[in-house]
């Protein structure tokens, strides 16, 4: 007896043209009743080699699948930022320049709280074997304050996360210059593309993070507990300020309701006194009437 051989798609996590995404064949062949059934996987991917790494957890899978991340290109010139669901179609969000570590992060959270992102995806500019470089203990230098200012405006509900984005920038150089080929464009110039790589090298950060889900990403932690606990109070004070606020628009708007209110009240009273005096008139009229008669 023959099982029909049936088709499982991996997560598309990539999401470009030039991908596919992985497919494997399983086929069961059961033979006779005494023999032993052998179960052959055939695993084909886009590189055509096999992987010996067992698949994530379901769990896993699912909670990343609705995971809505910040991708950060940072750089100390420019910084690109990107935005993606679950992984799909990460989509550039803008090239920010001419901003100090200040006015980068207040930016960067504005985007987290617009977007409602729950994460932010770091990329960390490591050598090419791996270890750190002057640019990695910057953008680390810049993690730190970045999470600062985020527990302090978002509290401890958006986590931060350095990812390895060693040669992102030079593929998403490759991927501009693919796209005006096959457009039949002008190919960009280096001083062109400089302007167009971040926010594209953020999406590919973002890719990589969600088709890996995450593994061997290291999530940044506040070094300094007093920083912490200041951050903390921080947040406080600001949810009890939002709260203040909200709660004086909301008295605001009551009372505008209670003013629409009083001037409907007022113009149906107008209304009825109005009517009220027509009616009188005519009475008064048809008296007059009957008098002469």
């Amino acid at each position: 007896l023959y099982k029909p051989i049936s088709f499982a798609f991996a997560p598309p996590y990539r999401q470009q043209a030039t991908e596919a995404s992985h497919i494997h064949v399983y086929i069961t062949t059961c033979q006779s009743a005494n023999q032993d059934q052998e179960d052959d996987i055939i695993s084909v991917d886009d590189t055509s080699s096999s992987s010996s790494s067992s698949p994530q957890p379901a769990a896993s899978e699912e909670a990343f699948s609705t995971l809505r991340s910040i991708g950060v290109d940072y750089g100390l010139t420019r910084t690109g930022i990107a935005i993606s669901t679950g992984g799909y179609h990460p989509r550039p969000l803008a090239i920010l320049s001419n901003l100090n570590t200040t006015e980068l992060s207040t930016t960067i959270v504005n985007y987290v709280i617009s977007e409602q992102a729950t994460n932010i995806v770091l990329g960390l500019p490591l050598h090419k074997d791996g270890s750190d470089s002057e640019q990695s203990n910057i953008t680390r230098e810049f993690g730190q304050f970045l999470l600062q200012e985020v527990r302090k405006r978002c509290g401890t509900n958006i986590s931060i996360t350095l990812w390895d984005e060693r040669y992102t920038s030079k593929e998403a150089a490759s991927r501009i210059q693919a796209e005006a080929i096959a457009r039949k464009s002008r190919i960009p110039s280096a001083s062109e593309l400089e302007t167009e790589l971040d926010a594209d090298a953020a999406c590919i950060i973002l890719e990589d993070y969600y088709k890996e889900l995450g593994e061997d990403g290291e999530l940044i932690v506040l070094e300094n507990e007093a920083v912490e606990r200041e951050c903390a109070e921080i947040y406080v004070r600001n949810m009890e300020l939002q709260e203040e606020r909200r709660r004086s628009m909301m008295e605001e708007r009551e009372k505008g309701r209670n003013a629409r209110q009083e001037m409907i009240a007022r113009a149906k009273a107008l209304e009825e006194s109005a009517n009220n005096d027509g009616l009188n008139q005519q009475k008064k009229k048809k008296k007059k009437k009957k008098k002469k008669k």
